[in-house]
């Protein structure tokens, strides 16, 4: 091998060892300045993936439980004050933006006259349903969101009293569809799996079925009454729900 073909062989080699380094600082910049990072992070807090959330806030009533026309009779607001309901989410995320998923509602409620002295009171609400929701902005820190349910509704009072040795318990539940469940709010990411922020819920349903339970101890001749039935005066009533949601996207 000549003098001329070793300098060839050095030069290309030489070549070939500024390339790779230079490959290696272009790699080393996009590494310290986080690009990589960022993708990393946004694909696996902001893709798709199940996510469990818990809703908690305060319900106000409007519309009516039942009767027709243009009677203020009936009115929902005219027998509850209110409810302070805990609401459990899960569903899926299809990709950044979409999520379907269920929910399960238990809420404890306030009547809106006091109860009788010496008697015991309760109110409680239920709601089952199916939503989906749109998620803008995917991979910012503020996310707004939009969604739409449907599901079932039930509101349970309780009235018990005891007095002169004989004792009374009354329970009257009332439930029906709940046609539309309009909801929005937003989401603010703490970290890639959880964000928490705030939401309003404005549903709207109708009471279809009433059942009513009676039962008194110490009187003779005093059989239990457990009847249920549709309500003739069918109406719509909407609940008003405010408060936080928390969220954690797996």
């Amino acid at each position: 091998m000549n003098t001329r073909m070793l300098c060839k062989l050095a030069s290309l080699s030489l070549l070939f060892s500024s390339s790779a380094a230079l490959a290696d600082d272009d790699l080393g910049r996009e590494k310290d300045s986080g690009y990589e990072d960022a993708d990393l992070d946004a694909k696996s807090s902001d893709g798709a993936g199940f996510a469990l959330g818990l809703r908690a806030g305060y319900g106000l009533p409007f519309g009516k439980a039942a009767g027709g026309g243009d009677s203020d009779s009936g009115k929902l607001s005219d027998f509850v004050s209110g409810v302070v309901p805990l609401q459990l989410d899960a569903g899926y995320f299809i990709n950044s933006n979409v999520y379907v998923g269920a929910n399960f509602q238990y809420g404890l409620g306030f009547l809106k006259e006091d109860c009788p002295e010496g008697a015991s009171c309760s109110l409680s609400q239920m709601r089952l349903g199916l939503n989906v929701a749109y998620h803008f902005m995917p991979g910012q820190k503020l996310r707004p969101w939009l969604g739409l349910g449907v599901g079932y509704e039930m509101l349970d009072t309780s009235i018990s009293a005891t007095q002169l040795g004989i004792s009374a318990k009354v329970k009257q539940s009332v439930r029906g569809l709940e046609f539309a469940a309009f909801q929005g709010g937003f989401d603010y990411k703490l970290n890639d799996s959880f964000s928490v922020g705030p939401f309003l819920t404005a549903t709207v349903g109708q009471y279809s079925t009433v059942s009513s339970k009676i039962e008194v101890d110490g009187v003779d001749g005093v059989d239990p009454v457990d009847d249920s039935q549709d309500i003739e005066e069918k109406a719509i009533h909407t609940w008003l729900q405010g408060g936080v949601r928390m969220q954690v996207h797996f």
